[in-house]
């Protein structure tokens, strides 16, 4: 069969992008040489959002694109970024000739990548073109840390080709030195998913949300959010303690992978009446979401939510933005990856640690009589932890000037 045409099939959405021949004529309306921003799949881009919304705040006027890796991510894009970009193309497969055949044609005034974007031979051909690149929201994990270090001089010369590193900590910051980057390559900002939060919450109707999910204004939501397989089971008996008490509830479960909806589905079924969002029935009293990039305005909707990844030991989802709307959080004793902000919910009386179902039903039963001084507090320490996309573009633009 040949490696040519598996890769055309496997890849036959957006082929032409990756292989760095993406539509010509979508280039040919620039208003001029092109910001390049790159992020992966859906988290990336909505970390693109604020970052991108601050550049056009402050009066930059010029051509912007975003290229993802895959078509939720390009989905997400056309959500968030519509009337903010002016176009999206597949990310070019990090060969020589792709890449310099993808500039050849773009011409990039700069290239901004989101987090853990980091591809060795870009960077080093937007060094040799004299491009301004820049990595934003840069996150290291332990685990990618140690394998860098295997290779010490080969990442600490690839890093070394960013303009900027902008990172969300001092322990991000950390890594990097330690690897031998340049202090003053190196800069502190600020999570800038945070931004994306605060800024997304202001695009939410809730009525409008009610009315497509069929939701009465009588009705008592609960969003079990990022859901992973073993944890459903334990969100649906909690759900059926707590609507054994209070019959006007209503769960919405959003399973991490949208893939497994169905199977979630038809679990939801065997104890409640029970549909997929994509096909919203009357009268449902579980909901499970089979869309992509829909959880954090449902949150609007709760009045108690279940972060996921949490009863399982997958290090847990992001607290934040249930925070955002000042929602009671209840989650699991695996929140590695969003600790702090975990610990400091917890400290506030705004989130707890559970173990069960019955942990779970009887914090969602508390959460409906909980104290708006408490769900203020949320709100503020969400919104104290905001600026990092304010930050980030500064530093972009003094560079492009």
């Amino acid at each position: 069969m040949g490696l040519y045409p598996y890769l055309r099939f496997r890849y036959r959405e957006g082929f032409g992008d990756r292989i760095g021949k993406p539509d010509l004529e979508q280039f040919e309306k620039l208003k001029s040489r092109p910001i390049w921003v790159h992020g992966v799949s859906v988290g990336e881009v909505q970390a693109a959002f604020p970052l991108i919304l601050q550049a056009r705040r402050y009066g930059y006027d010029e051509s912007i694109l975003i290229s993802t890796v895959t078509s939720t991510g390009k989905s997400m894009a056309e959500k968030l970024l519509s009337g903010l970009v002016d176009g999206h193309f597949y990310y070019p497969w990090d060969v020589p000739w792709v890449i310099r055949r993808l500039l050849d044609s773009l011409k990039p005034k700069a290239y901004i990548g989101l987090e853990t974007e980091i591809w060795p031979f870009l960077l080093h051909e937007l060094k040799k073109r004299n491009v301004p690149s820049f990595l934003v929201n840069g996150r290291f994990s332990d685990r990618s840390f140690k394998k860098a270090c295997r290779a010490v001089d080969f990442w600490r010369e690839t890093l070394e080709c960013f303009s900027k590193i902008l990172v969300r900590s001092t322990s991000d910051a950390d890594k990097l030195f330690r690897l031998g980057v340049d202090t003053g390559r190196v800069r502190i900002i600020g999570d800038i998913k945070i931004d994306a939060l605060l800024f997304r919450k202001g695009y939410v109707d809730s009525k409008e949300l009610k009315k497509r999910l069929n939701v009465n204004e009588s009705d008592i939501c609960f969003v079990a959010g990022s859901t992973h397989e073993g944890e459903e089971t334990v969100v649906l008996e909690a759900f059926g303690m707590v609507k054994g008490e209070v019959p006007s509830s209503k769960l919405i479960l959003v399973p991490r992978h949208p893939e497994r909806a169905i199977g979630v589905c038809a679990l939801a079924c065997n104890k409640f009446v029970a549909c997929l969002s994509s096909e919203v029935k009357p009268n449902w009293d579980v909901l499970i979401v089979d869309e992509v990039g829909v959880l954090f305005e449902l949150y609007s909707l709760a009045a108690g939510a279940f972060v996921g990844g949490s009863l399982v030991p997958k290090g847990g989802q992001n607290v934040l933005e249930p925070a955002c709307f000042g929602v009671p959080i209840a989650f699991g004793p695996h929140m590695e990856d969003f600790s702090l902000p975990a610990v400091e919910l917890e400290r506030l009386g705004v989130a707890r640690v559970i173990r069960g179902e019955k942990d779970l039903a009887q914090a969602w039963l508390n959460a409906i009589k909980f104290d708006a001084g408490l769900r203020e507090k949320a709100v503020q320490y969400v919104e104290s932890l905001g600026g990092a996309s304010k930050l980030a573009w500064e530093e972009i633009a003094s560079h492009l000037k």
